[in-house]
């Protein structure tokens, strides 16, 4: 009983400890009912709170989808303008590059007429020219100064050979006049036992001598022909002269001596034995003949080869300069001109030229009307029709304007609907820009009913603010307490403005006409 009393007792006394836990709890509950419902207005506040920071989120995160597009395209816009001011810059260039082709251009251009001139003033009389191009007059220049350097090297290994020449003729002249003294002295003598080895003697020079004269004839006659082809105006007639007189010297020799070996044959009466072991004389006329045909030969050689030297030198000439010419067209190729078919400087210079031929036109006519005797009554052709084109300009540049101003207030307008529905999604006011420096605005949470315009205007030149309906107006009374705090007292229009966008978003939240679909 004791045992079952006890456990009694523990079970009343645990009971009685769940109910004084329970009896506290319930007082805890009792007394804290309104903080209770201060953190439960709070969480819903938060929850709400939450709630327009998502819409918010949502419609940011879509303006900044809109923003990312605009500014795509205002990139695209930036980067269109860069290459068309680029494009501009090289414009610029290439109209300098222009106008010194033409300058040059201009500068060949009387160059050649220049040179046509020339080479018309040089025809034939005939009228055929000789030189087609100056390239022609420089080949054939080229090819006479190479002909001239090489006849003037021939004609100083030339002169030498005249030299010795003239020499030869000197000692067969002293020659001559020691054989004649011979002759005196044998015929003084008279015929002799000795004379026979003296005539002999005699006779092998005599031969010598003729054909030593055959010999030197036979070149000079070669001489004298190489000059009359050659160098027909560089013959020397004072040494011509003198060559004949010495040939005719020798021919008197020839004939003196001739004449001196029959008197000798006829005063001889028994021919003289010849001696034995003597040789057969040698026969140098075959030699002489042998050795003026290679030289011949030689002299017509040296002059093929001399030929060919000029040709070379002249080819080689026209190599370096077609090489020349060549480097240069592949220089002036590896650059390109581009342009366009209807370019501005193009149409600007078609437009000035028939403007021009309009304007000597009229003028022409203008002349010829005052000229004419009579009052003016009326007025040229081609002065009616610069007239008229004139006016068709004019009405072809308004036209033009006026689309341009249509074109660009259509964007404007579609910009300022773009901004004014940018600042109501940002700020919550509609802002109108109006004449003057002036600006309305009116919230977005507070709009307009009927008659009663709910707006401010702004004038920015002067620097005030007016209320719609005036200073006793609804609108006026109702923010008449954020004028006198944030507008007459801290001088702020933007703190003035977003206390009253926050108490238009209370006041619509708690009325429940809020859009949330800005």
């Amino acid at each position: 009983m004791l045992q079952e009393t006890q456990g009694q007792l523990a079970t009343k006394e645990t009971a009685y400890g769940t109910l004084e836990a329970e009896v506290l709890r319930l007082k805890a509950q009792t007394g804290d009912a309104d903080t209770l419902a201060i953190i439960k207005r709070e969480l819903s506040e938060q929850v709400t709170h939450i709630r327009k920071l998502e819409v918010t989120n949502r419609e940011q995160a879509a303006e900044l989808k809109h923003f990312k597009r605009l500014h795509k395209s205002v990139e695209v816009v930036e980067e269109e303008k860069r290459s068309l001011q680029r494009r501009l810059d090289a414009m610029a260039g290439l109209e300098n590059e222009l106008g010194e082709a033409r300058i040059q251009r201009q500068r060949l251009e009387d160059e050649r007429l220049s040179w046509s001139a020339y080479l018309q003033s040089q025809a034939g009389p005939d009228g055929q020219v000789e030189f087609d191009s100056p390239e022609a007059l420089a080949r054939t220049l080229t090819a006479e100064r190479l002909q001239t350097a090489t006849l003037v090297e021939r004609l100083g290994g030339l002169e030498p050979e005249l030299s010795e020449k003239d020499k030869a003729i000197q000692a067969l002249g002293a020659e001559k006049s020691s054989l004649l003294e011979q002759v005196e002295k044998l015929k003084s003598t008279g015929s002799g036992p000795g004379n026979s080895k003296a005539q002999l003697r005699l006779e092998r020079q005599r031969a010598l001598a003729i054909k030593e004269a055959e010999y030197l004839r036979a070149q000079l006659k070669t001489y004298d022909s190489e000059d009359t082809t050659f160098q027909p105006e560089n013959i020397d007639e004072g040494k011509v002269k003198r060559i004949q007189e010495l040939e005719d010297m020798v021919d008197q020799y020839r004939q003196e001596v001739q004449t001196l070996h029959g008197e000798l044959a006829s005063r001889e009466t028994v021919p003289a034995p010849e001696p034995s072991g003597t040789k057969r004389p040698r026969d140098e006329s075959e030699d002489n003949e042998r050795i003026g045909q290679l030289s011949r030969k030689n002299r017509k050689l040296q002059d093929e080869l001399t030929g060919l030297q000029s040709s070379t030198k002249l080819l080689r000439k026209e190599l370096s300069v077609a090489q020349e010419r060549l480097t240069a067209a592949a220089q002036q190729s590896k650059t390109r001109i581009l342009s366009l078919r209807s370019n501005p400087t193009s149409d600007f210079e078609a437009i000035k030229v028939e403007t021009l031929n309009e304007l000597r036109r009229e003028n022409a006519d203008l002349l010829a009307q005052l000229q004419n005797s009579g009052p003016i009554a009326t007025v040229p052709l081609s002065t009616l029709e610069a007239s008229q084109r004139a006016i068709l300009d004019a009405q072809n540049a308004l036209a033009s304007e006026k689309k341009r101003n249509d074109r660009l207030m259509k964007v404007w307008g579609a910009k300022s609907a773009e901004f004014r529905q940018l600042v109501i999604s940002l700020l919550g006011w509609d802002v109108v820009f109006m004449r003057d420096g002036k600006m309305r605005v009116s919230s977005f949470f507070y709009p307009s009913t009927g008659d009663d315009e709910n707006s401010i205007v702004f004038d920015g030149e002067r620097g005030t603010m007016k209320i719609s309906g005036g200073p006793e107006s609804a609108f006026a009374v109702k923010i008449g307490d954020q004028i006198k705090f944030w507008v007459k007292e801290r001088g702020s229009i933007p703190c003035f403005l977003a206390a009253l966008t926050l108490e238009f978003y209370e006041e619509a939240n708690r009325d429940g006409t809020l859009r949330v679909d800005v």
